[in-house]
């Protein structure tokens, strides 16, 4: 383990006292930061695609009649 300082925010490390408490406070910004950084770069799309690719809405959709 490192020793680091961070400077949070009022209402940022206001919400994390509440919901962890002061004790385990380094803990939840330890595992928040491990999945948002770290966690996530591992989760890979549909053959190594991009996960914005993915995102596709009804919108975005041809229909048949379009086709002809």
């Amino acid at each position: 383990m490192e020793k680091t300082t961070v400077i949070l925010r009022g209402d940022v490390k206001e919400a994390l006292e509440r919901e962890f408490g002061k004790r385990k406070m380094s803990e939840a910004i330890n595992e928040i930061l491990f999945e948002k950084l770290i966690a996530t770069k591992k989760k890979k799309g549909m053959f190594g695609a991009d996960k914005w690719l993915r995102k596709v809405s009804m919108k975005d959709l041809r229909d048949e009649r379009d086709r002809f």
